[in-house]
């Protein structure tokens, strides 16, 4: 089975409990504006990790179903307040929740998501103390989104961004929820201290290629594919990682109308395609992927302590799909 259809394989499980739990209270509208996001798609890799890691240290990965599904309605709790921060008009290549329903319920959706998530935890068939440990690492993980959320509103004010302080920013809002789900994977699947900590190192390092590889994706990839504008990161003035070498290695009169097009409040076609222009001249698409490529074999080297077996090639093989993903 190629990685591909082992993906598909978990996706559908996750699905259908994702819909099993909406069905049960789908009549008041409440429900149905909650299930928008979690119903439209997306690759569910969080429960994925969760599914493969528990199994890759012994236990039958639909154990750790519940507790992928609560990482997923997370996320999905992240993205709906996201995109109403970042006035994005298109998820998973359909209106966002707030254009379709205005930003007051968007955010009341968002909130029922989020306390959903929680309720999920207690199906968990794990005993007091495991199921103590997963809380931590669900709670944890929201706080850091938040951290990073928060970092990344402040950079828009900004043109002294490092690199380093963009790769802590996006290792909160992106690596810290794979975290948790390798994470609480291996310690509902019984492995040890250690353990738990390379698989976290595993996910932070991938979570990291993952948002540059979205990033790098923005710009080069295809709107039927990608679900959004291409290029809306430059509409959104947003400081990516090629937009922060770029503004290191263009000289001034690029970097000034870098800049300018960054500033506008509507960008057009014609402008976007200049800024891209100026990130190529800078090196920066090129360089992106590069370091997307490095961290994901980083990545790999983190699972040396789990056994050699379909587990542990599936897990490998994400980290491949992640950077050579055209969506």
């Amino acid at each position: 089975m190629s990685f591909i259809e082992e993906l598909k394989k978990r996706k559908s499980d996750v699905d259908e409990a994702i819909t099993h739990m909406f069905q049960k209270e789908k009549a008041h509208p409440l429900w149905g504006h909650m299930a928008y996001y979690p119903e439209a798609g997306g690759k569910k890799l969080r429960p994925f990790l969760a599914m493969i890691t528990a199994a890759a240290f012994g236990e039958d990965e639909d154990k750790a179903i519940p507790y992928g599904v609560a990482i997923e309605l997370v996320h999905n709790f992240t993205l709906v307040h996201d995109d109403i921060m970042d006035k994005d008009e298109k998820r998973r290549g359909r209106k966002t929740l707030h254009k379709k329903i205005g930003e007051p319920r968007a955010i009341n959706a968002g909130d029922g998501l989020f306390a959903l998530a929680f309720k999920k935890l207690v199906e968990i068939d794990v005993e007091g103390e495991t199921l103590r440990r997963l809380l931590d690492e669900l709670s944890t993980s929201v706080v850091k989104v938040a951290e990073g959320q928060e970092e990344d509103i402040s950079f828009e004010g900004s043109y002294e961004i490092s690199e380093e302080d963009f790769i802590e920013m996006i290792e909160k809002k992106t690596s810290y929820l794979f975290r948790a789900a390798t994470r609480g994977g291996a310690i509902i699947g019984g492995g040890d201290e250690k353990q738990v900590e390379e698989m976290g190192e595993y996910a932070r390092k991938m979570g990291i290629a993952f948002q540059i590889q979205d990033d790098y994706l923005d710009l080069i990839g295809e709107e039927d594919k990608i679900g959004k504008d291409v290029g809306s990161d430059i509409k959104e003035g947003k400081r990516t990682l090629m937009v922060i070498k770029s503004l290191n290695e263009l000289p001034s009169d690029d970097k000034e109308r870098l800049i300018e097009i960054l500033e506008e409040e509507e960008n057009t076609d014609v402008e976007v395609r200049e800024a891209i222009g100026l990130l190529e001249k800078a090196g920066a698409i090129e360089y992106s992927r590069e370091l997307a490529e490095e961290y994901a074999q980083q990545a790999k080297e983190h699972l040396r302590l789990i056994p050699d077996g379909e587990h542990k090639d599936i897990l490998e093989g994400l980290v491949d799909y992640i950077i050579s993903r055209d969506k």
